[in-house]
């Protein structure tokens, strides 16, 4: 499995790469992950912070038509988060003989991997191609995982002692989604705009943690809205015979917030072998990002 997800990301970033050929941002970001539920045996809340590297042309128009495409592609990677797992050590259906408060250890997650999404639309407004306002059909695949492990400051004698030593793992997710987008941007002048892309999509797929050697099928939904400025202190019109160069320069500054919802899952990754009710898992990220970027055409 994980053999098939590296060739389709190496592949993903073939085809994205390729048609970044003519038009192209790259973004970085820097903000906060939250994450709650399921695959990791409790409900309360983890932060960390998390960092982000994009490629992606928010909205660029057929040839001379008002059809667009625009896409994106990401890869997530997280600090380290901590929790002590104290909603899974207030358990009391634990078999006799646990002390949960000594017997499930402090745990490290990482959340990392690499999220693609793809819109054909179509302008319902267009002024030219910097004011317009357009809907589309969008597609997208996810590929995050979580590494879990146990932290360094536990007592590894006492949780050892009580539990089937609780191994580093990954939970590898794979989702497909579909759903609507809306592609917006506004020209205050030639070199300054204002834009917003958002995205609400259903998923579905599968998760797997290599420890437990546990599969599940899960759904959801997968939320992207993003807002920003677009500087733009280059841009040029040389018409030719057979065609029209454009080329621009530009720089952009936003804030995006991306919804990761599953429903129903669960994973016991402690290894203390409990049956744990099944819940939601919530992944939730907000940044804020600079971007360069250039378009020929």
């Amino acid at each position: 499995m994980l053999h098939k997800i590296s060739k389709l990301s190496f592949t993903l970033a073939t085809l994205f790469a390729s048609a970044s050929l003519f038009a192209t941002e790259y973004q970085y970001s820097h903000g906060t992950l939250k994450m709650e539920g399921g695959f990791i045996g409790l409900n309360s809340e983890l932060s960390t912070d998390i960092s982000t590297h994009t490629i992606t042309e928010k909205h660029k128009n057929i040839f001379s038509s008002t059809w667009y495409y625009h896409y994106d592609l990401t890869w997530y990677d997280s600090d380290k988060m901590l929790n002590a797992q104290q909603d899974f050590n207030s358990i009391t259906t634990l078999p006799l003989g646990y002390n949960p408060a000594k017997a499930i250890p402090a745990i490290n997650y990482r959340y990392e991997g690499l999220d693609a999404n793809v819109v054909l639309g179509k302008d319902l407004y267009h002024k030219d191609k910097r004011t317009f306002f357009g809907l589309g059909l969008a597609l997208g695949i996810s590929l995050p995982w979580v590494e879990t492990g146990k932290d360094s400051s536990n007592d590894d004698t006492t949780s050892d002692d009580t539990m089937d030593l609780m191994k580093k793992s990954k939970t590898k997710m794979l989702t497909y989604k579909v759903g609507l987008s809306v592609n917006t941007s506004y020209a205050f002048s030639k070199y300054v705009m204002a834009y917003f892309n958002g995205m609400y999509a259903y998923q579905t797929g599968t998760m797997k943690n290599d420890y437990v050697d546990s599969e599940l099928d899960v759904d959801g939904v997968f939320q992207q809205y993003d807002a920003g400025i677009k500087l733009q202190p280059f841009a040029e019109d040389f018409k030719t015979k057979y065609l029209t160069l454009s080329p621009r320069l530009y720089a952009s500054l936003g804030y995006r917030y991306v919804s990761w919802e599953l429903k129903d899952v669960t994973f016991d990754v402690t290894g203390a072998g409990v049956k744990l009710p099944k819940g939601d898992f919530d992944s939730k990220t907000s940044s804020f990002y600079f971007g360069i970027g250039y378009d020929f055409f």
